[in-house]
């Protein structure tokens, strides 16, 4: 799973504004549930346990290393986060992106929404950098929630390019 997401977290590394979808030593990666690239603006969805150690970690100048929380206890400090490369500046250089996130219980029924969240609404990065973006969905794992699989869907929106599209990913409570 470390080489997978290692991989995964090359590709946000590489992706170019110029292409549809993001390369990995030149070869074309394709578009999977949790990460996906149209017209030069990529996400990657990703779950992950304890977010304030991980914006730390973000925060550093090394490229932080991490795995995709993919089964999670109760009790737990969970976030969501959207990493992104390609948002199209405006006139005046700043990108203009939202999510809206939606977590589905084990049963369907909707656990956590959240519409129209800021992802990045500033100095557009280099378009070849990935971003973490703005809008993290961070929540605690109660004993009273329901044991199960949970499935995440985000919304992610480049305003200014007029795309949008939906990355998905799950995780297990137990």
């Amino acid at each position: 799973m470390k080489t997978i997401f290692g991989l995964i977290l090359i590709v946000l590394l590489t992706a170019s504004s110029m292409v549809a979808q993001w390369k990995v030593d030149g070869k074309l990666v394709k578009d999977e549930p949790d990460h996906r690239a149209v017209k030069g603006f990529a996400a990657h969805l990703v779950v992950i346990q304890d977010p304030r150690k991980f914006i730390e970690m973000w925060k550093k100048p090394e490229t932080p290393h991490f795995d995709s929380a993919k089964e999670v206890g109760f009790d737990e400090t969970v976030g969501v986060i959207v990493l992104f490369a390609g948002c199209r500046p405006d006139g005046k250089g700043i990108c203009n992106t939202e999510v809206d996130y939606t977590i589905y219980k084990p049963d369907g029924s909707i656990f956590i929404e959240r519409k129209k969240q800021p992802l990045w609404k500033e100095q557009a990065p280099p378009p070849e950098n990935t971003q973490l973006g703005r809008a993290i969905l961070a929540f605690r794992t109660a004993k009273s929630i329901s044991s199960g699989v949970y499935r995440v869907k985000a919304k992610v929106s480049d305003l200014n390019a007029d795309i949008s599209f939906e990355v998905e990913t799950q995780f297990s409570v137990k």
